[in-house]
């Protein structure tokens, strides 16, 4: 989240279809031209590395068991020199280990390989570190029509009902929205129960407690914060929004801003209904920052199989 901006803007990296595709192979397109600042999706093809043991490695890493991880990506790296991915796992896992000496190690090392992968983990690395420990923002400075609140869903009961958490979450919307009367409101969210998406059920929460309807629009396919961030910063930029105010759990907060900044978003702030009483959200150490290094991984296109 970065302050003193002068209208900031969403920034987007589309992936084509044939670069989904690539993704469950192990190779990914590059498909846009990104800005310094922006995500980057980078071509990264697998050269000999086993798809057996970089599976094992992702299965291991995903879960925190670093020793395993770490020491199946450290022999496909002697097996397979030339795969970036390998190194760029390496490097995103050092960070969360906090492991200094190992992270310059494989840094260099990606960079000899890859260098546009290399500037794509360490600008996600970045992002990382600063969500995990800045101060947020409850009242951020917004710009009318060109800031909006997002509000993420949460898992639906089996009838299609929204428990109170993510009624919480969408009181703090509405408030935000109140102080925001121009703002746009985007509420992302699939997993449907009862033939009800989430986005579908917000969207019913919000009409009836007054907001416009044509003032809310609607995500319905997202079943990952991951996707939350892709395919809200996909539909803020169709509708002229440059930057984002995030209505979610304060224990989800920054991993969802670190998904979103990764993802191409400018988020300036967090809503929240009273401005005067915020949650207390404690940084994060390097070692608690395993969510939002997985997400990244997954945001950058690094196959999590090959």
């Amino acid at each position: 989240m970065r302050q003193g901006r002068v209208r900031p803007t969403v920034r987007v990296a589309v992936v084509s279809c044939a670069a989904a595709l690539a993704v469950g192979f192990g190779s990914i397109s590059a498909v846009a031209a990104p800005e310094a600042s922006a995500p980057a999706t980078v071509a990264e093809t697998v050269r000999s590395a086993d798809a057996e043991r970089y599976n094992d490695a992702q299965s291991a890493l995903v879960k925190g068991r670093y020793d395993a991880g770490f020491a199946a990506l450290d022999a496909l790296a002697t097996a397979a020199p030339d795969d970036a991915n390998v190194a760029a796992l390496q490097t995103f896992y050092a960070n969360a280990t906090a492991d200094t000496a190992a992270l310059t190690e494989h840094r260099t090392r990606l960079r000899g390989l890859s260098p546009t992968l290399a500037d794509a983990v360490d600008r996600a690395i970045a992002i990382i570190d600063e969500a995990a420990t800045q101060t947020i923002d409850f009242a951020p400075t917004t710009d009318g029509p060109r800031t909006a609140i997002v509000v993420l869903g949460l898992g639906l009961e089996g009838d299609g009902s929204m428990t109170d958490e993510l009624v919480a979450r969408l009181r703090s919307a509405v408030a935000a929205a109140e102080r925001s009367p121009e703002s746009p409101i985007v509420v992302t969210g699939g997993n449907p129960q009862s033939g009800i998406t989430e986005a579908e059920a917000m969207h019913r929460w919000l009409v009836d407690e007054g907001i416009a309807a044509d003032r809310i629009h609607t995500e319905s396919t997202a079943n990952s914060t991951v996707q939350n961030a892709q395919r809200t910063t996909a539909l803020a930029a169709e509708i002229g929004v440059e930057n984002l105010v995030l209505a979610t759990t304060p224990s989800h907060l920054r991993r969802a801003m670190s998904d979103f900044e990764i993802a191409g978003s400018d988020v300036i702030g967090a809503a929240t209904v009273d401005v005067d009483d915020v949650p207390d959200l404690p940084t994060l150490a390097p070692t608690a920052r395993l969510g939002m290094t997985v997400d990244a991984t997954k945001i950058l296109g690094i196959p999590r199989t090959y």
